[in-house]
């Protein structure tokens, strides 16, 4: 049988606590076993947490204070074990749900959340002195090891509802801040002081760059609340306002092609993007684009940047001083779908014949007579510069 002798010390030189053997069977021989580990095992945990989970590592949580909080929770479940209880105090609850709260502020996700007191129990018990347990030591073990599962399933489940609440109750100041945002941009006469301060409120810099996206949803709070979450886990900052049956979005410093995933995956089928654009004046331009780009839209699915629909959008806008320009051609575009398909493919794909044919499975030669065509019931030539711009608009406003 193994016995230590003296201090040893790690690969690493520093001195730990030399494993002793066990021949009892009482649990608080197992605390103290542990007890004794405890900062060693606490910072085989810490580090397997910050190697595992990404998001520990950018919240900006100083590592030695994620070291202290992990042999705070560590100690409570080697008392939870001294005393054979599967359930947790009304003590622990309370540092649980406060845990939990502290995580949802600085953007953990909930998953993460939960895996990282799993990874750091596999830790301890990676780190446990096996070679000192003999004989029925083993099935104390295991009773023991039953029993802190279940007591950890306990702490998560009160974590877990810490960081949910801190999370509504972050969505609802957001929302409200939000909302305020959302008139003070969109009401004539607004002064920018009051914009400037509801941008601060909201952790944004008003002299910073915006953007803005629109999207038509039905009018649920949850929505919301599902995008505030999932995009407070990624760089930058993102407002997340439902009003009148609208989803509206305000980001700054945020990866636009992460904001567009995330309403896609909410549900938002039909989205308006404006341009990004500097400062208080700028946040009220992107948003008109982002509403411009989604009227331009016309119900269909996909993101419509304003950048790409620009010319249709300001058509869509004034459209009683440019309807004379478009008539004949979205008459045209009506009746005779398949020519606008093809004033549409040979706009899109470089004024080539041969690759917008392609693109609509058509011979060359058959794409070539439609536009021919369309010429004739129009007498707009796509060849030239104001013919191809006044059909590719037209057919956008069929």
């Amino acid at each position: 049988m193994y016995t230590a002798t003296g201090e040893e010390s790690t690969e690493e030189g520093r001195p730990t606590t030399p494993d002793r053997p066990v021949q009892g069977t009482s649990t608080a021989e197992l605390a103290e076993i542990l007890r004794e580990r405890l900062d060693q095992l606490s910072e085989g945990a810490t580090a397997a947490v910050l190697e595992q989970l990404p998001s520990f590592r950018d919240c900006g949580q100083d590592a030695a204070d994620l070291l202290a909080t992990v042999r705070q929770f560590l100690n409570a479940g080697i008392n939870a074990v001294a005393e054979s209880r599967s359930a947790t105090t009304a003590s622990e609850a309370d540092i649980a749900r406060a845990y939990g709260a502290r995580r949802a502020v600085q953007g953990i996700p909930s998953e993460e959340l939960t895996l990282s007191f799993y990874v750091a129990l596999r830790a301890v018990w990676i780190g446990f002195p096996w070679n000192t347990a003999h004989g029925d030591f083993l099935a104390t073990l295991v009773g023991a090891m039953e029993r802190s599962m279940l007591w950890l399933q306990n702490l998560v489940a009160t974590v877990s509802a810490g960081h949910q609440q801190a999370l509504v109750g972050t969505w609802l100041d957001v929302s409200v801040v939000g909302k305020q945002l959302l008139n003070a941009l969109e009401t004539a006469g607004t002064s920018e002081a009051d914009v400037r301060t509801a941008l601060e409120r909201l952790g944004m810099d008003p002299a910073g760059s915006f953007q803005a996206w629109v999207a038509s949803s039905p009018d649920d709070s949850a929505t919301g609340r599902l995008l505030h979450t999932r995009l407070e886990q990624h760089p930058g900052r993102c407002v997340v306002v439902h009003a009148d049956g609208q989803l509206v979005l305000i980001g700054q410093h945020t990866e636009a092609s992460a904001v567009e995933a995330a309403l896609t995956e909410a549900g938002a089928a039909v989205v308006g993007a404006g341009l990004c654009r500097e400062g208080v004046a700028g946040a009220r331009h992107s948003l008109a684009d982002a509403r411009r780009a989604l009227r331009a839209a016309r119900l269909r699915p996909g993101v419509h940047r304003y950048a790409d629909v620009w010319l249709s959008a300001l058509a869509e806008e004034s459209a009683a001083d440019t309807r004379p320009l478009f008539e004949d051609a979205i008459a045209a575009a009506r009746t005779h779908p398949h020519l606008a398909d093809a004033v549409r493919a040979f706009a899109d794909h470089g004024f080539s014949v041969a690759a917008a044919a392609r693109a609509v499975h058509l011979h060359a030669n058959t794409l070539t007579y439609r536009l021919d065509r369309w010429r004739e019931l129009t007498g707009l030539d796509c060849r030239d510069y104001m013919g191809l711009v006044t059909s590719r608009t037209a057919v956008e406003l069929v």
